[in-house]
């Protein structure tokens, strides 16, 4: 495997669908948020591509964990088998950032897997509620279905701000990598 300016101690967090996938939705949410004009074929466009991207990255949440292809190992961080949303993964989370040691081998925090269950949800009623208004004559210009279109794009938005705050503290209070390996794959011990 590719290793640039990596030493051989430091760990491959996330892989090119992950990384892929991320930027992906981030470039199609801010075309359609703060870009293209509601209704307009472009922000359909975009629409459609972050309901596939997003069906992509469950799809590789489910079968990463062994997959290979073009000599390029998935890691078992993009697994959705490594949810833990319990009550002690929590307090393990906070007890790490108090004491500024998040382990460098850990992938997402249970504050992010529920960041991520969110994103997915909203991303999905984005997509279902947008193609119902523009696909489904019936519910063209649905005024109930528009409002509810309209709330989940803003709770969406909320949400990409709590994400990038919480990578910038998190990455400081815990003393660990966040952003490189959303950049590179790679993260150093």
């Amino acid at each position: 495997m590719y290793r640039p300016n990596n030493t051989p101690s430091d760990i491959y967090i996330w892989d090119w669908v992950v990384r892929v996938c991320h930027w992906g939705l981030v470039v199609t949410f801010v075309t359609n948020y703060f870009i293209v004009e509601p209704g307009r074929l472009n922000h359909e466009i975009a629409g459609y591509i972050a309901v596939a991207l997003i069906s992509v990255r469950i799809g590789w949440g489910v079968l990463s964990t062994k997959f290979d292809r073009c000599r390029r190992v998935a890691t078992e961080y993009a697994s959705f088998s490594n949810v833990a949303l319990h009550r002690q993964a929590f307090a393990e989370h906070i007890q790490h950032v108090r004491q500024k040691k998040i382990p460098t081998h850990h992938g997402h925090n249970p504050f992010g897997w529920l960041m991520i269950i969110i994103v997915i949800t909203l991303l999905l009623g984005l997509g279902i509620t947008g193609f119902m208004m523009e696909e489904i004559d019936a519910m063209f210009g649905n005024s109930a279905l528009e409002w509810i279109h309209s709330i989940m794009a803003d709770v969406l938005y909320a949400c990409v701000l709590i994400h990038v705050a919480a990578v910038f503290v998190v990455q400081y209070m815990g003393n660990i990598q966040l952003i490189r390996p959303m950049l590179t794959g790679w993260r150093k011990r």
